[in-house]
């Protein structure tokens, strides 16, 4: 049984977000194999209902190939709710307030505010004491599992993800660089001068202005703070303190840089109500110079771009320098998303789902679920994997690998189908970025009032920062805003939770 939202018109990770590597056959699994160890190969199938983030271009249904034949090897039957990038928070936060939970929920965000509370009256499964009887969840790495807990204690199943390559950091039309005798920008001042050219200079060369520099939607231009900040996450360490980045003076200069680019038409005009669609939709016409994504995308939209234009690519810029010279890309916790067990689920089945998981992080699995079946939907060469034509009809791209994500750096770095050379792009940006991402001090920094309040918090200060960008309000009314919000009795208690979290974290 499938529950179906809304269709994306991109692959992505980023915010998302998945690849794959290779498949040994396409026979049933062997039951005796670690990989399949407590699955029920053999035995009575397992219900199992899903609901995961899906990036697919196409939801896959009950008939789908890759469906079933996960359901084979895993001695599963699986009801999968997909649901969009658009509206997972919304659909999160209205599954989890229904208590109408599936057996196994991804989660965005660890710190969803219902999630915390639901943990703390005891709702979910603490799956510290069964971990160990699971030997591919060893093939995670360990930052994922220890950037994952709460309250010292694994109740979610991470996803992991690269520590850098994900996020919405801007990917940018090298074939438009070249044309225009341009550089690959590496501060935020080429960047501005860059936009300018892609939007002023006719870079698809159609003679009419009618491209725009950073297709933007108001989270893609999150990473600007963080540039100017010269930190990663929305706290930095100053003094051998956390501070919220969205008090300091640095970020008052970001919002004027982002101001600038506005007033100067380089950023998408209707960026506060854009999804991250509309900006798919951006690139893939070909009109889009830039925009946030993750690393992989590059290769998914010079795919569809080259359909046409043989020439386009859109590749993944390396770095930009703040005004202090540093040099910022975004790096992650080391997961993406993760997976929970509500208490409702009995503990027999709670083993066989784990099982179900732990069978995603076997090598079989794990490849199965991201390239498919050698031979039927991809093919070796020169030891890259070249999809076939049943890789898209099969639905391969999206769906399962949302479930099993790739477990590797080659998630964002070797995307199906991609070619030898654009592979190469990826792992020197890959390599440049390792060098460039400052970490973000908040991870495993935890306070109670901050996951009750932030959500609303961060949306008060990005409508009045939106405001500002637009000219309905001036620049002063901002320094007001910001001058009150510091004095705020729930910020301040916020910040000195999260301070006698951190030196609790820095001691160990």
């Amino acid at each position: 049984m499938i529950k179906q939202g809304k269709r994306v018109t991109v692959t992505l990770a980023a915010f998302g977000l998945m690849t794959s590597a290779l498949l040994s056959g396409c026979g049933a699994s062997n039951p005796g194999s670690s990989a399949n160890s407590g699955s029920g190969a053999g035995g009575k199938t397992t219900d199992i209902s899903i609901m995961v983030i899906n990036y697919g271009k196409q939801f896959a249904d009950e008939n789908n190939v890759m469906w079933k034949e996960i359901e084979k090897r895993t001695n599963t039957k699986l009801h999968v709710t997909w649901v969009s990038p658009n509206n997972i928070l919304e659909k999160t936060n209205v599954t989890l307030a229904s208590g109408d939970i599936p057996d196994l929920m991804f989660l965005e965000s660890l710190e969803t505010p219902q999630f915390r509370s639901m943990i703390s009256q005891g709702a979910f499964w603490d799956l510290t004491p069964f971990l160990k009887d699971y030997p591919n969840f060893k093939n995670v790495p360990d930052y994922a599992w220890e950037n994952s807990k709460i309250n010292g204690k694994a109740y979610v199943v991470p996803r992991p993800y690269p520590v850098v390559g994900g996020g919405l950091f801007p990917l940018i039309r090298k074939d438009w660089l070249d044309k225009l005798n341009l550089k690959m920008p590496e501060t935020l001042d080429d960047f501005k001068k860059t936009l300018h050219a892609f939007v002023n200079n006719d870079p698809d060369g159609n003679g009419q202005k009618d491209t725009t520099g950073y297709s933007a939607m108001t989270s893609s231009l999150g990473f600007i703070y963080n540039v100017y900040n010269n930190t990663n996450g929305e706290w930095k360490e100053k003094d051998g303190k956390l501070v919220p980045i969205i008090t300091e003076p640095e970020s008052k200069d970001a919002l004027l840089y982002i101001k600038s680019l506005y007033d100067e038409n380089l950023i998408s005009k209707d960026f506060p109500v854009l999804k991250l669609s509309n900006i798919g939709d951006a690139v893939n016409s070909g009109k889009a110079g830039s925009a946030g994504y993750a690393m992989n995308n590059g290769w998914t939209f010079t795919a569809e771009l080259r359909k046409t234009n043989p020439q386009a690519a859109m590749v993944p810029v390396p770095f930009l320098k703040g005004p202090q010279g540093n040099k910022f890309t975004i790096s992650t916790d080391g997961y993406y998303g993760a997976f929970a067990i509500p208490k409702k689920v009995p503990e027999d089945k709670v083993k066989k789902i784990l099982a179900f998981m732990d069978y995603g992080y076997s090598k079989e699995g794990n490849d199965l679920a991201n390239y498919g079946i050698k031979d039927v939907h991809y093919t070796e060469k020169d030891g890259m994997k070249v999809t076939t034509d049943k890789f898209e009809t099969d639905l391969i791209d999206g769906n399962f690998k949302g479930v099993y994500i790739l477990n590797s750096n080659d998630l964002v770095t070797l995307v199906p189908g991609i070619t030898p050379e654009f592979y190469d792009i990826n792992k020197k940006v890959y390599a440049e970025r390792e060098q460039a991402a400052p970490k973000n001090p908040s991870v495993g920094v935890y306070s109670e009032t901050r996951t009750k309040l932030w959500t609303d918090l961060k949306k008060k200060v990005d409508d009045m920062r939106v405001k500002i960008i637009m000219g309905q309000e001036k620049i002063e009314v901002y320094d007001a805003f910001i001058e009150k919000l510091k004095q705020d009795a729930e910020l301040q208690k916020m910040i000195k939770e999260m301070n006698e979290s951190y030196a609790q974290k820095t001691k160990k």
